[in-house]
């Protein structure tokens, strides 16, 4: 059988009971960086020898502190699922779920199912959908109607979906940037609070 010059190498610089000892007590992420290897030569080696590990994603240790405040940023500002976080940053789901927990990170999947939540959404879009239709709002290919202040902020600070529907809360963007910024504000509420009652004098 050939081998490449990266497994060569980890057999001349260690021995099987060496890796096992690392791979019982790290991840299978931290034994191929200790190691300076790719995934695919040290899962090759773990058949090879007949070695076993436990986890096979990175832990929360592995994760350095940008990464981290990345990942945070990521669930609060755009729509990626917790198996599309789990897939980007090579953690498991149980990981990623206590990451949010000891960082006081509000948990959007139970936000979404809030009832009261999903009423005051429903009662947005369809208000929304009025003052689209009222004043013939028109998008253009590859551009959708977005609020400027969020629906999620908007319940969240208890203000009115009238005021969250409005003609004033209203800007033409992107397609993908509408599907990527999530609970982002393009305005402050004062800014919102402001613009709407100046259109009403």
């Amino acid at each position: 059988m050939t081998t490449s010059p990266a497994f060569r190498r980890l057999e001349s610089i260690t021995t099987p009971d060496q890796v096992q000892n690392l791979l019982n007590t790290n991840s299978l992420y931290k034994v191929y960086k200790l190691l300076k290897i790719s995934d695919v030569v040290l899962l090759r080696y773990i058949d090879q020898h007949q070695l076993t590990f436990n986890k096979a994603f990175r832990t929360l240790k592995d994760l350095p502190v940008e990464q981290k405040d990345q990942m945070i940023n990521d669930w609060k500002t755009t729509h990626l699922t917790k198996r599309q976080l789990c897939t980007k940053y090579n953690i498991g789901p149980k990981a990623l779920n206590r990451f949010l927990k000891i960082n006081n990170v509000e948990d959007r999947d139970k936000v979404q199912i809030n009832p009261e939540f999903v009423a005051y959404q429903k009662l947005v879009r369809s208000l929304t959908y009025v003052v689209i239709r009222h004043y013939k709002l028109k998008a253009t290919p590859g551009h959708e109607w977005d609020h400027k202040f969020s629906v999620y902020e908007g319940f969240h600070q208890n203000i009115h979906p009238a005021i969250i529907a409005s003609r004033e809360n209203l800007e033409l963007i992107s397609a993908v940037s509408n599907r990527s910024n999530g609970r982002e504000c393009s305005i402050s509420r004062d800014e919102l609070i402001n613009s709407v009652c100046y259109q009403s004098l």
